[in-house]
């Protein structure tokens, strides 16, 4: 084995133990290199991994793995260095590495480096396998997958057209580029029968450093070779012919594209382009080419399928979006004559929702008395019992009755009666004037508060200021048996929302409370037990 030891004679058994291994070397099924650690000097390979590689022994003794590498990140010189220093340092690697062979064609390796003793000197020893027809399959499979989303991608694209065909355009390069691509350029036929460079898109990072700007082409001919574009016979535009180059040399699909873009096919080692022309109705509008690159699998007649179907999809909604544009410039005259009734339109609308927020409100308040109403006060007494459920939290409930209420009526009239309850709904709209407090008319001369995250003692209170609020007002009341004005009676509920409390609870609790306030004569607070 070269590089391994002192060379034996033949006739010696040293000799014939040598061949027989350089026998087994050669024919195994993996292939072997063997490197210096401190000179990265080749010492030996074995020939399965020269036919892989399509070179010959001397070839590959003069090259390490770094120089087997494709050159685009992360088959490169460096990584393949970074790998050696590591199963030197003593942690094996295990990786998978893309060497470009003799004729073009790519080998995809998957390399195990590790230092090992051999001869009585540490090695580097690099075992790789052959896992091209693998990874062909694997990047069979994902490129279905990234036909049908490219399908989805384009065709969502094209439905949100409008009459911005542009944006539509840059779209559609992305998502070709993306899913189908490594680079797209979209071409368009003017109206003075050239051929535009619209976009340009590509996915590599720091790929657009290498491509010019699509404006910055010249405007071409059909039948000419020209940017972005590749043409071949130039019967592209002509014919409505596709054209499908795959596993080729970058050298080689020179030819076929403006030199504007030889720098990017040499530097992502593009190996495959598509050309289809966009038609519809007969006739062309423009090409779209795509290019794959570095370590991606050539283009397949399932990929030129897909990419042709898409074209003519998106050639017959660029012209509906053309045309589309042309008719919303009719629609503006159009929107002119009409404005003054769009104006009239939109006043009678706002009128309308703000009848209807009118509406809405009066629908969740008492007329008479200005606070909420009964169902009002149903919806936000459930609302509160659910949270406290959740939080655990306090809630009070008052329930209050205006004292000797239908004695106040007969002695002063409906008119004076109207007037008392109005000036008992100004004081609650004065008391409870927190933002969750929800003072409402239970129904007749009953009202209601609701005072959410309150303590037995501070519900007592707010209560009793109700109470004194209402006395206050010296309305007179000459037939009550409480007091010579108007008073209420309350009857307060409070407690600590259990998951089995309900709304009933506090009405039932409250109400029993005000007929205590009631049966011992009125003008009081009663707190239910």
């Amino acid at each position: 084995m070269t590089g391994t030891g002192a060379t034996p004679r033949p006739g010696d058994e040293l000799y014939l133990s040598e061949q027989r291994f350089q026998a087994i070397y050669d024919s195994v099924n993996d292939g072997i290199m063997i490197q210096d650690m401190e000179s990265g000097a080749m010492l030996d390979v074995n020939r399965r991994l020269c036919e892989w590689l399509g070179l010959t022994q001397q070839e590959l003794l003069q090259r390490d793995l770094g120089d087997l590498s494709l050159g685009i990140w992360p088959y490169t010189r460096e990584v393949a260095i970074d790998w050696a220093m590591k199963a030197i340092d003593g942690a094996p690697q295990t990786f998978e590495w893309l060497c470009p062979a003799r004729g073009g064609q790519l080998v995809w390796l998957e390399v195990n480096m590790r230092r090992t003793p051999i001869g009585g000197v540490d090695r580097l020893l690099i075992t790789a396998t052959n896992i091209t027809q693998r990874k062909r399959l694997e990047m069979e499979a994902t490129a279905r997958l990234k036909r049908a989303e490219a399908q989805n991608a384009v065709s969502l694209a094209l439905a949100g057209v409008g009459p911005d065909h542009a944006a539509a355009l840059k779209l559609i390069a992305h998502h070709l580029a993306v899913s189908l691509g490594d680079l797209c350029v979209l071409d368009l036929l003017g109206d003075d029968d050239l051929l535009h460079t619209e976009v340009i898109n590509q996915v590599y990072v720091g790929g657009d450093a290498y491509l010019p700007e699509a404006r910055s082409l010249t405007p071409t001919p059909a039948g000419i070779l020209s940017p972005g574009r590749v043409l071949g016979t130039g019967q592209v535009a002509g014919t409505a012919e596709a054209i499908h180059l795959e596993q080729r040399t970058w050298q080689e699909l020179r030819d076929y594209l403006d030199p504007a873009f030889h720098a990017y096919l040499e530097h992502f080692k593009v190996h495959s382009l598509l050309v289809v022309p966009m038609r519809t109705d007969g006739r062309v509008i423009g090409t779209i080419t795509l290019a794959k690159g570095g370590g991606s699998r050539a283009y397949s007649v399932e990929d030129l399928a897909t990419l042709q179907n898409l074209a003519d999809r998106a050639a017959l909604t660029l012209v509906n979006a053309r045309l589309y544009a042309e008719n919303l410039e009719q629609a503006r005259a159009l929107k002119l004559v009409n404005q003054e009734l769009e104006r009239r339109v939109e006043e009678r609308t706002a009128e309308l929702e703000r009848a209807n927020a009118k509406l809405q409100e009066l629908a969740m308040q008492d007329g008479l008395t200005g606070v909420a109403n009964r169902r009002m006060f149903d919806q936000v007494l459930d609302t509160e019992v659910r949270r406290g459920r959740r939080a655990g939290s306090w809630l009070a409930m008052l329930l209050a009755d205006v004292d000797c209420f239908k004695k106040y009526n007969d002695r002063y009239g409906h008119l004076a009666g109207d007037a008392c309850l109005q000036a008992v709904g100004r004081v609650m709209r004065e008391l409870f004037r927190r933002g969750d407090d929800l003072p409402a008319r239970y129904g007749g001369e009953e009202f209601a508060v609701i005072i959410p995250c309150a303590s037995p003692d501070q519900a007592a209170f707010s209560a009793e200021m109700f109470r004194k609020a209402v006395e206050a007002l010296a309305i007179p009341h000459e037939d009550s048996e409480a007091a010579e004005v108007v008073t209420i009676s309350i009857g307060l509920a409070v407690a600590q929302v259990s998951p089995e409390t309900s709304p009933g609870w506090f009405i039932s609790r409250a109400d029993e409370s005000l007929y205590v306030s009631k049966a011992n004569g009125r003008n009081r607070v009663t707190v239910a037990d």
